[in-house]
């Protein structure tokens, strides 16, 4: 028996989206207040985790076809997004979200009109390897829309240790949308893919 040799159809182009080169970007798309928690370059966060939601599941029985229980969607509920990156210097941008979260729930916010402590999130998985040091493309876009702080945890401080402070975020939403690039080299993801907020 004759063993036949194809040629491979694996490729850069064929490999899954890495997933350890990302840039996130929260801002605020209204209001005369904060414009961007995480300023043009984006935040460096060490891991994005929580992408996914579930949609219920309402069964119901109708005469004459009740053998089995027919099913519909119900409401859908998106998970909370949970962030995590080291505690630097100058970052306190996420303590500050949050302070203002409480300015707002107690009436003594200082912005002004049409300020909301909600934002967007942006996620962008970039392409990788790539041999330009400016102008990455852009493979797989997330926005999350009306984000907020619902939670705010610093690792322990611990003397003996050989570790650094973390900082955990975690992000309640109302749901998201993801735009892919086209699979031809060089593709990115243009922006008028996402929509606007």
């Amino acid at each position: 028996m004759t063993a036949t040799v194809t040629t491979s159809l694996s490729s850069i182009r064929t490999d899954p989206i890495r997933s350890f080169k990302f840039l996130v970007n929260i801002y605020n798309p209204t209001g005369s207040g904060r414009k961007s928690l995480a300023g043009k370059n984006g935040l460096g966060f060490m891991t994005v985790s929580g992408l996914n939601f579930q949609t219920d599941i309402i069964p119901y029985r109708q005469g004459g076809y009740n053998t089995t229980p027919q099913k519909m969607p119900g409401q859908t509920d998106f998970s909370p997004l949970s962030l995590s990156r080291g505690a630097l210097v100058g970052t306190s941008q996420a303590w500050d979200w949050n302070r203002q979260m409480f300015t707002v729930l107690q009436g003594t916010g200082t912005g002004g009109p049409g300020d909301d402590f909600r934002g967007t999130t942006d996620v962008q998985v970039l392409d990788h390897p790539v041999t330009s040091t400016t102008n990455i493309p852009i493979k797989l876009w997330i926005r999350l829309y009306r984000t907020w702080p619902s939670g705010i945890a610093y690792s322990d401080l611990d003397a003996g240790g050989n570790g650094f402070m973390v900082e955990s975020m975690t992000m309640a939403h109302e749901g998201f949308i993801m735009a892919w690039a086209a699979n031809t080299p060089g593709a990115d993801v243009p922006a008028s893919a996402i929509k606007a907020a």
